[in-house]
């Protein structure tokens, strides 16, 4: 015989509660999704002319949670959602409401997902599953006529800021200087948190490139994340910088693009970040020689390191020993640095034993 377990009931039930509301609100229509990826339902805002109902197209995406028990504290609702159904709300081009149905007292809060995650977009690389707050003044059934209209429509602060983040993403991928220097303008004029998402989202394209990206498609990604460092370096951690960056055993071209920016922008910001350790740490060796070399030079830019390499110091210790540019390779690094940038530097160095004087220093910063 066909069984069918507790919490299928339950996720049945709550869906109909969840329908039934908002079939019952006068400015909405709501539809089943007939394949169930994450979305459950969709409503649509409508408008009422003459007694007759006219569709607006603006949606939002539902997705229904059913308890028997809601988790209440702190004036809210705790839910699990895993990481990877996360990532996938916050793709969407459309309002994604989470909506928490309690199939005994029949109350229904609702936490759009894409606003939540903004400045919180750390979590989704993290953990393979997070608790999130429902607020308990997220009552849906006292929403219908101003909120979600508003979210729907796409005139709130959270609304404009993703739709700034939809536009980085698409002149991005063709990699549209003028409209990318626009589109950074007005999320600092929108606030901090966009940039996190836009970075991480990055970084993952870059990931599923593979390991052996080209150089031709390093340049695509190592131009946008230079704009990235450059304009909000500021606002990354050390463990961001290490994910755009490292690839197993070995480093990206465009990430190292990105640390350039990093240190263009930002150098005190990245010298605090102690990246140098952090690269000793996992054996890359080059990369803290980098880090050094760009530390000790802070003053400079990229391009004014490039324009005066012929005099500037370059041999810095790592735990490796200490690593240098020699003189016959500096002329080298010119001609080559427009097409390679400071990868070029990374692929002229050579090793050298250090000295006494040098492990005692090196010992006494690690202290």
């Amino acid at each position: 015989m066909p069984k069918r377990s507790i919490s299928q009931r339950t996720g049945d039930q709550a869906e109909n509660l969840a329908q039934g509301a908002f079939l019952d609100a006068p400015n909405w229509i709501c539809r089943t999704q007939s394949h169930d990826c994450g979305i459950d339902l969709e409503a649509e805002l409508i408008d009422i002319v003459d007694g007759i109902e006219e569709l607006s197209g603006a949606l939002v995406k539902i997705q229904v949670k059913g308890t028997l028990k809601p988790i209440f504290r702190n004036r809210g609702y705790y839910i699990r959602l895993k990481t990877d159904y996360l990532k996938y709300a916050n793709q969407f081009r459309v309002p994604v409401l989470l909506l928490l149905v309690n199939v005994r007292s029949k109350e229904i809060h609702y936490l759009w997902l894409q606003e939540y995650l903004i400045g919180r977009e750390d979590i989704l690389y993290g953990a393979k599953s997070v608790l999130v707050k429902v607020p308990e003044e997220n009552v849906l059934n006292h929403s219908f006529q101003h909120q979600l209209p508003e979210i729907a429509l796409g005139v709130t602060n959270g609304s404009q800021l993703m739709a700034v983040q939809k536009l980085f993403e698409v002149f991005s991928s063709k990699y549209d200087q003028k409209a990318l220097e626009l589109a950074s303008g007005l999320l600092e004029h929108l606030g901090e948190g966009g940039h996190v998402s836009i970075f991480n989202g990055t970084i993952d394209k870059l990931i599923k490139r593979g390991p052996h990206l080209s150089r031709v498609g390093s340049q695509e990604f190592g131009k946008i994340l230079v704009d990235l460092t450059r304009r909000f370096g500021d606002k990354l951690s050390a463990e961001q910088v290490l994910k755009m960056v490292v690839r197993g055993d070995t480093y990206s071209w465009a990430g190292l693009d990105g640390l350039l920016g990093l240190y263009d922008g930002f150098p005190d910001h990245a010298k605090a970040l102690n990246l140098a350790r952090r690269f000793d740490e996992i054996e890359m060796y080059e990369l803290s020689w980098y880090c050094r070399f760009r530390e000790a030079h802070a003053q400079l830019d990229s391009m004014s390191i490039w324009l005066q390499i012929s005099q500037l110091e370059t041999e810095f210790p790592t735990r490796s020993g200490l690593l240098f540019i020699p003189d016959e390779a500096r002329e080298y690094c010119y001609s080559k640095w427009p097409t390679r940038a400071d990868m070029v530097y990374l692929q002229s160095l050579h090793f050298k034993e250090p000295s006494t004087q040098h492990m005692d220093e090196r010992a006494d910063d690690e202290k």
